[in-house]
């Protein structure tokens, strides 16, 4: 916080009508104030302290060294964009699964590796010191200062009790969450989000136009890394139209390994910049992309299967919608170009319809004919809804006789179409293929040569013929039946047709007039609809997640009284138990029958091992607490040899599977009796059978290949000292298996049973570990800056609708999980938090000086 009151604050002279020019670069000079010297000193902290983690990576640290010296310099060189695009590599840059880290992390070298090449470029004189304050889009005000430095001091209290209730700070590479080092851990990604904010106003500054642009750049980046991790993943483990595995996704978010909704937080968060991108998006090709990118996000989304997330996002995109359209109305020069908002609404009536239309056809066909029917009737509405203007003929008469004429001729092609679908097995699908290519061609160039009632007709019949091909394409997949109960849903869209071609000139100028933008936003809104009906129909673990909905809240709410009993004392209750301290302080002090199992690194004359402890809850198979490490595929059966070691009677537990984070596809485990022999080592093996053929995956979507021990003996310890995990080519698959490295390539999951792992309420997380006090300064940090982009002095900015959509929908996720105890997560969550606080809109002439 103390850089942030630091740097120089000047005063500009008022805005004149015409905006001074950008100064030069400035060449590079010693410090030669006070901000500049502290800034030296916060550069040269940062690049040892990074440094110093790169070196104990535990994958190839002197790559690792090399990289982070890389980005380093890139962070100086480009000091401006470095701090924003950092926020668009954090949820693809989580490794832990792979390095074992669980304290230290990726985020950390990269942030280490920004600041300290930021803050070196202002030290050094490549940032303007004297940049005017009018021309800061990111400043906060002294209310949002105040509150910044009382939840500031409120974090660092209680990170200090959290220390003192772990026993004292001591450190150690490989602690987890009972230890001490889980508090600075869990407090990081404000601190980071602070480190950085002053880099972010000085980029702000210089070029005004650069936040906007790069913000929405970052989180479109961001969006981008979580939708193509969760694409992969579908792919490659349940199958991209599989809705009825219980498995949920998890992206990159290797914190999700005893459960959670990062996921779900980090799409709230990002989703509404990609749709202020798209909204304001005028190039086709990247319109065509960001199209992509949301469809592909929500995508993501609905297969969190998370009720919170599907309750989240109609809120979002309404506040987004709302507060965009008030500042479009807010920007009108004068009474007569304001829109009237009746007219607006009788316009937007078609289209919902339309929306409504689809969504309705789209069930009806999905019951009967699958994924192909619904596939189809999505091509057949596209092409309808992308009609050209040209289609529109003048006169009552000629209108009917052409729509008649059509409508005959492209019932007569389907009926053909359906001859030649029974005669040559799967030729259904190529025929609508064909009516579906010439449809789009007519569409994009209508034949401007072909006199109007002939154009029209010929479109007309080809979009008819294409209608009926998605009779034929359900008859195909569902025999008479289900064409038959395709009919009439498709009969609703022959009238649409009619309508819009058939109804009076006005009316239908409408929506055939409509920008190009308008209709490709209005593709994505279809296509999004059809892929919500088809994860609504097309499985049934939704159905059983929204049937075990009121069971789970009230579990959720005991789980939320259990965890405020943990509160002992009323100091407790006012400052928190301590930043970190949920899962230990439920670990020592709640019920016995619920305590989870642990792992530890011990050290006997040298020579290290495991200790694995096993849970007091049921051991069932998803309950056990699993150590584990990626590995290569292996060739046929494997055979485990282990040093053990019981004081009393225990069990080795010992899997190879298919498996991403959580859940196993593909998998061959079994369980050993130990025998108590106390100080005393024993050598046991395990043989396990041969994965199933073609484990795996394709080179496309590989499905990763993970080891996994356990203690299956609820309450007793077993100590491992050394693991060799032999292929029947004789490989040994495990690195470090002697654990001479610690616990370097090793990882945990707890894959079911999660709730002792979390308060599972953001405002109950916070509570718990900063008291109620902490809570309440966090409230009004929030508070403010929803304020500030919704009705203060943010609210004209292009960010304000996306900045405020993003904060609504990441605190109604919060309502039912932590969220905030993941750093990375955290990180994203106070960034966006920051810019609500300090953003500004500036004067038009700023920003487009900027720009030239």
């Amino acid at each position: 916080m103390a850089i942030i009151l630091c740097m120089p604050t000047d005063v500009s002279p008022a805005l004149s009508g015409q905006p001074p020019a950008l100064p030069a670069r400035p060449a590079l000079s010693r410090p030669n104030h006070a901000s500049r010297w502290l800034a030296m000193l916060l550069a040269l902290g940062c690049g040892l302290l990074g440094l110093g983690l790169a070196s104990h990576y535990p994958l190839l640290p002197s790559l690792a060294v090399a990289a982070y010296l890389a980005v380093l310099a890139a962070s100086f060189r480009w000091w401006q964009a470095a701090p924003l695009l950092l926020i668009g590599l954090v949820p693809v840059l989580g490794l832990a699964t792979w390095t074992g880290w669980f304290i230290f992390e990726e985020l950390d070298l990269l942030v280490m590796a920004a600041a300290a090449g930021g803050y070196a470029a202002y030290a050094l004189g490549r940032v303007d010191s004297k940049a005017q304050a009018w021309r800061r889009p990111l400043a906060p005000s002294a209310l949002a200062k105040l509150l910044l430095l009382l939840f500031a001091a409120s974090v660092l209290l209680s990170v200090w009790r959290g220390i003192q209730d772990a026993g004292g700070l001591e450190f150690g590479w490989w602690q987890g969450y009972l230890e001490s080092l889980n508090g600075p851990r869990q407090a990081k990604g404000l601190v980071y989000a602070l480190l950085l904010l002053p880099l972010w106003q000085r980029a702000a500054a210089s070029r005004p136009d650069r936040i906007e642009r790069g913000m929405l750049f970052a989180m479109c980046l961001a969006l981008a890394g979580i939708a193509l991790a969760a694409l992969w993943e579908r792919v490659a483990f349940p199958g991209l139209l599989n809705f009825s595995s219980d498995y949920r996704s998890t992206a990159m978010f290797w914190e999700m390994q005893v459960g959670g909704a990062m996921l779900d937080g980090a799409l709230l968060l990002c989703l509404p910049f990609a749709l202020a991108a798209l909204m304001r998006q005028r190039s086709p090709v990247l319109l065509g992309l960001l199209l992509a990118l949301v469809l592909m996000a929500s995508y993501a989304a609905l297969t969190t299967f998370s009720r919170g997330v599907y309750l989240a996002l109609p809120v979002t995109l309404a506040t987004l919608l709302f507060l965009s359209y008030r500042q479009h109305h807010a920007r009108s020069t004068s009474l007569a170009e304001q829109p009237q908002h009746l007219e607006t609404a009788l316009r937007a009536l078609p289209l919902l319809a339309l929306l409504g239309l689809f969504g309705f056809s789209a069930a009806q066909i999905f019951a009967v004919a699958g994924y192909r029917g619904l596939l189809a009737l999505s091509g057949t509405a596209l092409l309808l809804l992308f009609a050209p203007r040209q289609l529109l003929v003048e006169g009552v008469g000629a209108r009917a006789l052409v729509l008649s004429m059509a409508a005959l001729l492209g019932t007569l092609a389907a009926g053909l179409s359906w001859s030649v679908a029974n005669w040559i097995p799967k030729s259904a699908y190529v025929i609508y293929g064909l009516s579906f290519a010439l449809g789009a061609l007519l569409m994009w160039r209508p034949p401007s040569r072909m006199e109007a009632t002939l154009r029209t007709m010929l479109v007309s019949t080809v979009w008819f013929w294409s209608l009926g091909c998605v009779a034929v394409v359900a008859g195909n997949w569902g025999g008479e039946l289900a064409l038959r109960a395709t009919l009439w849903p498709l009969a609703l869209w022959a009238l649409a047709w009619v309508w819009l071609l058939g109804a009076a000139p006005q009316a239908a100028d409408r929506l055939l007039a409509l920008h190009w933008r308008v209709r490709a936003i209005l593709a994505g809104v279809l296509l999004v609809s059809g892929a919500i009906v088809s994860t609504l129909e097309g499985g049934a673990y939704l159905g059983e997640r929204m049937a075990t909905g009121v069971q789970d809240l009230g579990a959720r709410v005991d789980h939320w009284r259990s965890s405020y009993r943990l509160l002992q004392s009323d100091e407790e209750r006012w400052l928190g138990r301590g930043s970190g301290r949920y899962m230990a302080t439920r670990f020592y002090s709640g019920p016995v029958d619920e305590r989870v199992g642990d792992f530890r690194l011990g050290d006997e004359a040298g020579q290290p091992f495991l200790r694995l402890s096993g849970g007091r809850h049921l051991l069932d198979y998803g309950g056990m607490l699993r150590v584990t490490q990626r590995i290569a595929v292996p060739s046929g059966p494997l055979t485990l040899q282990a040093r053990v070691r019981a004081g009393e009677a225990a069990g080795l537990f010992a899997e190879v599977a298919e498996k991403h984070l959580l859940y196993q596809e593909g998998r061959s485990h079994k369980a050993l009796h130990v025998k108590g022999k106390p100080g005393e080592w024993q050598t046991v093996q395990l043989k396990l059978d041969a994965l199933p053929r073609g484990a795996g995956g394709d080179w496309w979507a590989p499905r990763l290949i993970t080891f996994a021990i356990a203690e299956t003996v609820a309450g007793k310890e077993l100590d491992v000292g050394e693991l060799q995990l032999i292929d029947a080519s004789g490989r040994n698959l495990l690195a470090n298996g002697d654990f001479s490295a610690g616990l370097a390539r090793w990882y945990f999951t707890s894959d079911r049973h999660h709730l002792p792992w979390h308060a599972k309420s953001l405002p109950l997380h916070l509570q718990f570990e900063q008291g109620w006090v902490g809570l309440w300064i966090w409230a009004a940090l929030v508070a403010a800056a929803l304020w500030r982009v919704s009705l203060g002095r943010a609210r004209a900015h292009a960010l304000a609708p996306a900045v405020a959509a993003s904060l609504v929908g990441f605190l109604m996720v919060g309502l039912f999980d932590s969220l905030l105890d993941a750093p990375r997560i955290s990180f994203m969550f106070y960034s966006v938090l920051l810019l609500g606080l300090c953003l500004r809109a500036l004067p038009p002439g700023v920003v487009q000086d900027s720009r030239q």
